[in-house]
């Protein structure tokens, strides 16, 4: 099992994943064995490194240990079993995560060594000498939240034991892209990009981005200006060299007219877009090419000199890929939210239909068969067979990117969550007989899906949140769903909030936050830049005053650009100046929004705010009156992403909050802790690895237990936050968003931001140990006794698909040794009916957590099985002579309706060892009664 934690008492715990995965994740690079494309690899964002050998048919991943975000890789072209990987996403987005540099596999991905470069936080582009793979060339471009001396282009000649840095500009500038001459590896040509994102903006582009050209292996470089090229200040540059001509290379270049002369005559500027003739406007004709905007350039003489093609650029510093069919230099194709396709050499595209999602990154088209093309998009892997008329969207892979979880009060509890550009999405945390399918989970909202919350009084009643404040209200059993977004209205009409004045300025974070009052679900509570307070289900809101810093961001600077300076987008005038791609993804006023709420479990009406600039603020009346409390951390307020509030659940005036500095290039854990209503916070932080933290749990049932998600794994705290351990058994190394604790269940649900959702069941345990040092048997969950359901009796044939796990049957028997056991440890189950022992059987002694599985089965039997078919029946096996292991045979004991074999009642265990009793617990096992 990946991970096992390294502490005693964490020993038998283990993650199982449930879905969704219909939905896929963002895919930044393929890599296709060419000689046999049958085998190729997938390197998602922030899901891992996949591999399959069979076409697609089934996947494995195979950087699980290693690494979750993955820039760029690529496959030695003289064997391809030698395999580079440069870690970390270059797509620029404020969801972005980071890498931790080069890693080789010798043997097909079957294991892997770091070969350097784990500084440079992000990989673009990896690229193979083609007869020597040990000469490798690197695109690094760099950290994109802070200046760097690690990015440029990187060299190796001995397989990554050494590098030398070939092309540097400066430290805010790295390489985006690099590309060979197809018949002369001497000749490169490689694109250098300045970028940099805040918390609050973007510059995607600057003086240190453009195009450069060697001769002689990447020792030296020129850099390309003039002879065709525009003059404007260059951002994100995609590029290609023709494999069928040699001659020519594809440029896509983000460029602003902003050094083009000032005329009457010339062109509008337009923006980057998609469409036939070079990016028209909406509703009427194709606007003319203009070449001193972004598009498409193309050079016949191996990049000596460029000529125009057109203007199909889309978001580019999002996309920026072209490819360019080997075999025909005039096919050529184009990511995008419309990807796209040439047959005249760039001058026209024609939009690819069909594809499962719109954000396309990664392209490649087989050497081979030109007919055979793959996208990989923010969904998951597209295949055509007929040169993109048609596609095959292949979502059988257990990738997702959640930012959240909530969950229901039903049996099986319904899970939600929201995901990275696919909607928000429900289903079931086990279902009671074969397998959670894709299929189990369905579409409950579209667009950037990030916070849900279930009513947990009635489970059909669920409200789910989109990108920058889009709330909505569902009612599943009514077949309803109302936008409940507070709105002021206009002249004092319209608006659903309570005594709102004309003109109040109401803003929404991209990821708005929503709680349900622990004290009465139809209180809503809902942050903007303001909180909002339902008492009705959010039909009316009131709202506060507004608890962000106030912070005007167009007072500021980033990279070279006052902020206050236009966008190089559509309508920039030539020669004005502008800041490429400016702000993409994220607009200023969000930077002065609630990102994270909290309402005291214990006192209704005691509300904490966090604020994407770094507020912390507490009101102690029902949101009338706020304390701001952030200045008194230790070292001061910061303007620091507020990750995680969360308001105790033993004392109203004890609260824990995290802050994520990774958006200020900042990579240390921040968790602090109040006691006194943020009057004093004291970092608890301890011994958490380097890693920004993403949110704050406490246990609901055991005041010392916390849980932090991070961007490299999940932690658990025994002891309120002294002393952290990884909790990761059967988890990826990757990025962890949320966790949080069902109240009945005892289950931990962990929103993996990259790999769905997890279930940890049954920590019951863990909620019931105290400091004592003596042997001790926790109390069982009670178990449901669960009934088949004959209405999941659909069949998926082959190996084509997804099954998600099923909670594992009945119950755990948990018991903690301070030091190993000197003789044997013997578990019974007694049915306190009748006083009859139905399970005896032996158990683990270590020091620390013992922990299995009892899947309500009583002892096996002395007698053998039936007779095989169609001949004498086998010899009946020896009696047994006494108590058989506890654990339930390989491969048994996993979810799974259709009677365990005994009734339900109240039963006893009780544990001995080495003849001692250590302690004994009574439980339930309960009838099924759930099924509709």
């Amino acid at each position: 099992m990946a991970n096992t934690p390294d502490h005693p008492l964490l020993q038998g715990f283990r993650w199982r994943p449930i879905g969704p995965i219909s939905q896929g994740a963002r895919i930044d690079d393929l890599a296709v064995d060419e000689s046999n494309p049958s085998t190729y690899y997938i390197g998602y964002a922030v899901s891992g490194l996949w591999k399959t050998t069979n076409n697609g048919t089934t996947y494995e991943p195979v950087f699980d240990e290693v690494a979750h975000s993955i820039g760029d890789v690529a496959l030695a072209p003289s064997n391809p079993d030698i395999v580079y990987v440069g870690t970390g996403e270059p797509n620029n987005r404020q969801s972005s995560s980071v890498g931790v540099g080069m890693f080789k596999s010798t043997d097909a991905g079957a294991t892997w060594k770091a070969i350097g470069l784990e500084n440079t936080q992000s990989i673009a582009r990896v690229v193979v000498h083609p007869t020597d793979p040990n000469t490798v060339w690197v695109a690094a471009i760099g950290h994109l939240f802070g200046p760097s001396e690690d990015r440029g282009v990187y060299k190796t000649t001995d397989g990554g034991a050494t590098w030398q840095k070939v092309l540097y500009i400066n430290q805010d500038t790295g390489a985006i892209d690099i590309v060979l001459d197809p018949s002369n590896p001497d000749n490169l040509i490689a694109s250098t990009y300045e970028r940099r994102r805040a918390a609050w903006g973007f510059v995607g582009g600057g003086p240190g981005s453009g195009l450069h050209r060697s001769t002689n292996g990447g020792r030296t470089w020129t850099r390309l200006a003039g002879n065709g090229l525009p003059r404007g200040t260059m951002g994100r540059v995609g590029v290609d060299w023709s494999r069928s001509d040699p001659n020519v290379i594809f440029a896509q270049i983000e460029v602003g007219a902003d050094n083009e002369p000032v005329s009457q005559d010339a062109p509008e500027p337009q923006a980057a877009r998609g469409g036939g003739g070079g990016g028209g406007g909406r509703g009427g004709a194709p606007a003319p090419p203009n070449p001193t905007v972004s598009g498409i350039w193309r050079s016949s003489d191996k990049g000596l000199t460029w000529t125009f093609v057109s203007n199909e650029n889309q978001r580019p510093m999002y996309y920026s890929q072209i490819r360019i069919d080997p075999n025909n230099v005039d096919v050529v194709y184009v990511a995008g939210t419309n990807p796209a396709k040439s047959v005249d050499g760039g001058k026209t595209f024609t939009r690819l239909s069909g594809m499962g999602h719109v954000d396309n990154h990664a392209i490649w088209i087989d050497p081979m068969d030109s007919d055979h093309v793959m996208y990989g998009n923010d969904g998951g892997l597209d295949v055509s067979y007929d040169a993109g008329e048609s596609w095959e969207s292949v979502r059988t892979i257990p990738v997702a990117l959640p930012y959240h979880v909530s969950v229901g009060m039903d049996r099986p509890y319904t899970v939600c969550t929201g995901l990275q550009d696919n909607g928000s999405w429900c289903g079931p945390s086990s279902v009671r007989n074969q397998a959670i399918r894709a299929w189990d989970w369905v579409s409950v909202g579209g667009g950037d899906g990030f916070q849900t919350q279930i009513d947990p009084t009635n489970p059909n009643v669920f409200y789910t949140e989109s990108q920058n404040g889009n709330i909505g209200r569902y009612d599943a059993l009514a077949g309803t769903r109302d936008s409940i977004r507070p709105n002021a209205g206009r002249g004092g009409r319209g608006g659903n909030i309570v005594q709102a004045e004309d003109g109040t300025a109401l803003n929404y974070n991209w990821n708005s936050p929503i709680r349900l009052s622990p004290h009465n679900p139809s209180t809503v509570l809902f942050g903007g830049n303001r909180l909002f307070v339902s008492t009705n289900r959010g039909d009316t809101w009131r709202m506060t005053e507004e608890l962000g810093k106030g912070i005007d961001v167009s007072d500021r600077s980033l990279l070279e650009y006052s902020y206050d300076m236009p966008g190089c987008g559509r309508g920039a005038a030539p020669g004005v100046k502008c800041i490429p791609s400016k702000g993409d993804g994220i607009q200023p006023i969000e930077f002065k929004t609630i990102i994270e709420i909290a309402e005291s479990p214990i006192v209704p009406g005691v509300y904490w705010t966090g604020t994407a600039d770094g507020n912390i603020q507490v009101s102690k009346d029902g949101g009338r009156t706020w304390a701001e409390t952030s200045k008194n951390l230790p070292g001061g307020t910061r303007e620091y992403w507020v990750s995680g509030v969360e308001a105790s659940w033993f004392d109203a005036a004890t609260a824990y909050v995290t802050l994520d500095g990774h958006f200020s290039d900042d990579f240390t854990p921040y968790v602090f802790k109040t006691t006194n209503y943020g009057e004093s916070w004291t970092s608890i932080a301890g011994n958490l690895p380097r890693g920004n933290v993403r949110s704050i749990r406490q246990d609901p049932v055991n005041v010392n237990l916390l849980y932090a998600t991070t961007e490299f794994g999940f932690y658990i705290s025994l002891d309120e936050g002294q002393a952290w351990h990884a909790f990761m058994p059967n988890l990826p190394v990757g990025r962890v968003d949320e966790v949080v604790v069902h109240p009945r269940d005892g289950d931990l649900i962990l929103a993996s931001h990259g790999r769905g959702i997890f279930i940890m069941d049954d920590i019951t345990a863990l909620q019931q140990m105290t400091p004592a040092s003596g042997p001790t048997l926790f109390k069982p969950r009670d178990a449901v006794d669960w009934k088949t359901d004959y209405r999941l009796g659909a069949r998926l044939p082959g190996m084509k698909g997804f099954a998600g796990e099923n909670a594992p049957r009945g119950t755990a028997i948990a018991y903690t040794l301070p030091t190993a056991a000197s003789g044997q440890v013997l578990v019974t189950i007694t049915n306190t009916a009748n006083g009859e022992a139905v399970r005896t059987c032996t158990s683990t002694g270590n020091a620390g957590m013992n922990r299995f599985q009892w899947t309500l089965s009583g002892d096996p039997g002395a007698g053998g099985g039936g007779g095989g078919r169609g001949g004498a029946a086998p010899d009946a096996p020896a009696a047994l002579t006494g108590p058989t292991p506890c654990v339930a045979p390989a491969g048994g004991g996993r979810g799974g309706g259709g009677g365990g074999g005994v009734a339900p009642g109240t039963y006893q265990v009780k544990v001995t060892v080495a003849g001692l009793e250590i302690g004994t617990q009574t439980f339930q096992v309960i009838d099924d009664i759930w099924m509709k």
